[in-house]
């Protein structure tokens, strides 16, 4: 029973994941008539971020508020780089 619960939590979470980047390329394109396909970046790179703190011994809480910063400060500098090319 506690492999089928771990099971479920673990398919709920990843399930909220695709959700939340499906969330994205839908208010993207609604918005702007576009599709960025880069998007899958930008939900990559907070993952990395924050495997890559926690591999260096950095606590939870502490790798989440810098995978968080650093993802908004990469989305950031693209905007306004994508802003610039226009």
């Amino acid at each position: 029973m506690g492999d089928f619960l771990q099971l479920v939590v673990s398919g709920t979470a990843t399930g909220a994941i695709y959700a939340l980047a499906a969330l994205g390329f839908t208010l993207l394109w609604q918005a702007s008539g576009t599709i960025n396909f880069a998007q899958g970046e930008f939900v990559m790179l907070p993952a990395f971020a924050m495997l890559l703190l926690l591999a260096i011994g950095a606590p939870l809480w502490l790798a989440f508020v810098l995978a968080c910063l650093a993802s908004c400060c990469c989305s950031a500098s693209a905007s306004s780089s994508w802003w610039s090319i226009r």
